[in-house]
């Protein structure tokens, strides 16, 4: 296992794929209240928690992805292709999981902080593994 073989392109990718998947199953993305009684819900709760679920497994493939190819000597399966293509094709997935649950959605009075995170988590994560010099050696 060397470390030198991980970019600060891979660091920062990863890094924010683990963000993003702590986000989506450990903060509020939903706060409601009924008169005294308050709830919190996760991405990974009700409603259409399968989304946030298929958001995490995303997430967590492309972490995976980066891991197994710079830190071992294994040939993996492709989509698309090539190394790059496979990480456009999971980050996109991720983040396309995250609006399908804002736009099943949409109440702009319930969404909680763990929402607006992942919001601009997912937008980062789709807009670095898009940008040409980023991704694949």
């Amino acid at each position: 296992m060397n470390l030198d073989n991980v970019t600060r392109d891979d660091w920062i990718l990863g890094g924010i794929a683990l963000v993003l998947v702590i986000d989506l199953l450990f903060l509020a993305w939903f706060d409601i209240s009924v008169g005294p009684l308050s709830f919190s819900f996760t991405a990974t709760d009700s409603p259409d928690g399968w989304l946030g679920i298929l958001a995490v497994l995303s997430a967590l493939a492309l972490i995976a992805d980066i891991a197994i190819e710079r830190l071992t000597q294994t040939e993996l399966p492709t989509i698309g292709g090539d190394r790059a293509s496979t990480r456009k094709i999971l980050a996109t997935a991720a983040a396309g999981f995250v609006a399908l649950k804002f736009l099943f959605h949409i109440h702009f009075s319930l969404f909680g902080i763990g929402f607006w995170l992942g919001a601009i988590l997912a937008i980062a994560l789709a807009v670095l593994v898009w940008r040409p010099q980023t991704v694949a050696r």
